[in-house]
């Protein structure tokens, strides 16, 4: 039996189930979950790509903000590095390269680790980090105490949202039922008390808004974990007032072979679910954890501030060109401020000095 049908199993025998906990088995079941166990990264036979997949340029500019985070934590002779979500590993591998490239000293006394849930990815970075001593942990707390910096790349967007709706009766939440064999959206009032007031009074009737009380959660449990350092969250994101821009809208959507696919609830388990991140919300929850905020900006601008578009020699040999080229072009897609670049870099501080960090020099927090 396949996820599709036992949801539509369990909601006949059970009723009705949040979008949210229809995300969570689509995403997460352990038999059929899309990220346990199809979940496709890149550029071919794939669902979508990150910036970790366009070469080593992201993950050599991520190394500059560690190698900050390193020189603000007063250079200890031991640090933890840790990437939440890894995807295939290449941004670590990127990184650490980076790292033992242009600080010697920093690298010798890194402590690299992983937050991996799925299996199937754990192996991938296996392979691509192969040779290195490497932890990992399903949750942050698996790690505590961390004491250096955190990062992830496109973890916060991947966690269910609960969907509320603004009706002319107040708040609903959207439910997931079963009509027949077909899934199907349902509004019912908010699972939760407190969702409701969770709604801005300007979302205009027949409006949606995402809350995405699992990212939120998260973030709090990262700061737990890290006693001393940085979080350091890139994703594609918005404040309150640019979701709000949409008219309600919502931002809910379905990726498979890097076609959007508008209706969530079809195969499910075989598609990517994603909702654009509610910085807001996740700074206020960061806050709220204890945690500072560095910086805030656009992955295009902070890539820019690390020096991601560095001269290097010329390209002697056509081959070297064409290497060159390609790499211009990966750049280019990272920076893209229609694309990536749009991307929203936060930067969060627990215990630790909020300044001397290149990627936000100059920008207001």
């Amino acid at each position: 039996m396949g996820l599709a049908e036992r949801l539509s199993a369990r909601i006949r025998s059970s009723g009705p189930i949040t979008f949210a906990s229809f995300m969570e088995s689509a995403l997460f079941d352990p038999e059929d979950g899309y990220y346990t166990t199809r979940a496709a990264i890149g550029f071919e036979a794939s669902d979508y790509f990150t910036s970790g997949e366009l070469g080593p340029a992201f993950g050599r500019a991520l190394s500059r903000i560690a190698i900050d985070a390193h020189v603000a934590l007063g250079r200890p002779a031991t640090w933890d590095l840790v990437e939440a979500g890894a995807g295939r590993g290449g941004v670590m591998r990127d990184l650490l390269a980076a790292l033992e490239r242009e600080r010697p000293d920093a690298a010798r006394g890194v402590r690299p680790a992983i937050v991996e849930v799925s299996p199937r990815f754990r192996e991938l970075q296996a392979v691509a980090l192969a040779g290195r001593e490497l932890r990992w942990a399903t949750a942050p707390r698996g790690l505590a105490p961390i004491h250096g910096l955190i990062f992830a790349n496109e973890v916060l967007d991947a966690f269910p949202v609960h969907v509320l709706v603004r009706t002319q009766d107040g708040v609903r939440e959207v439910y997931v039922d079963a009509d027949g064999p077909v899934l199907v959206e349902t509004l019912r009032p908010a699972s939760q008390s407190d969702l409701r007031w969770r709604v801005p009074e300007t979302l205009p009737v027949g409006g949606r808004w995402e809350v995405g009380i699992a990212a939120e959660s998260w973030v709090a449990q990262i700061a737990a974990a890290l006693t001393r350092g940085y979080l350091l969250l890139v994703d594609y994101a918005d404040d309150e007032a640019g979701l709000l821009a949409r008219l309600g809208e919502g931002t809910l959507r379905g990726f498979s072979r890097h076609h959007l696919i508008a209706d969530t609830l079809q195969r499910p388990g075989q598609m990517d679910i994603t909702a654009t991140v509610n910085v807001t919300a996740i700074r206020r929850a960061a806050e709220g954890a204890g945690l500072r905020l560095v910086g805030n900006a656009t992955q295009r601008d902070v890539l820019l501030a690390l020096g991601v578009r560095e001269a290097a020699a010329r390209p002697s040999t056509p081959l070297e060109q064409l290497r060159a080229a390609s790499r211009r072009s990966a750049v280019d897609t990272l920076l893209d401020p229609n694309g990536l670049g749009a991307f929203r870099v936060l930067l969060f501080a627990k215990d630790a000095p909020l300044a001397g960090f290149r990627a936000f020099e100059g920008e207001k927090r």
